[in-house]
């Protein structure tokens, strides 16, 4: 049985011998498009490896908070029991809407989890903040 490389595997490898091999060998009028090249595609090395989790992570999070009752309301958020068809737009508009520093509260550290996966991803490194 012959092995066969995943997308990820070959994304890094690709990235990896731009970064170190080729960049040097090209004209300064090349470099920055090689550079460009070698980012792209260990981002989207990272977004195979990474992303599924990441997604379905934040979608958890995102429906976890929705479920809870409201401070300012008695009902919960999807009103059935189920989960809302865009938990970002719903819970954007909740904060946006500004009356529930309980729910505040409580999706302050489920968006600094969310944004660390996507840093991860994006811009490794850069989610090791710890702070307000």
């Amino acid at each position: 049985m012959q092995f066969v490389p995943e997308a990820a595997d070959l994304l890094a490898a690709i990235g990896k011998l731009l970064d170190e091999k080729v960049l040097a060998a090209v004209p300064p009028d090349l470099q920055h498009q090689v550079r460009v090249a070698a980012h792209l595609s260990t981002l989207i090395e990272r977004e195979l490896r990474l992303g599924p989790a990441n997604d379905a992570r934040e979608r958890e999070l995102l429906d976890g908070l929705l479920r809870e009752p409201s401070e300012s309301s008695s009902e919960r958020a999807d009103q059935h029991g189920e989960a809302v068809e865009d938990p970002q737009a719903a819970v954007a508009e909740r904060i946006r809407h500004g009356d529930d520093e309980s729910f505040e509260a409580r999706a302050w550290p489920a968006i600094v989890e969310i944004t660390r996966n996507d840093l991860a991803v994006a811009k490794p490194g850069h989610d090791r903040w710890e702070g307000e």
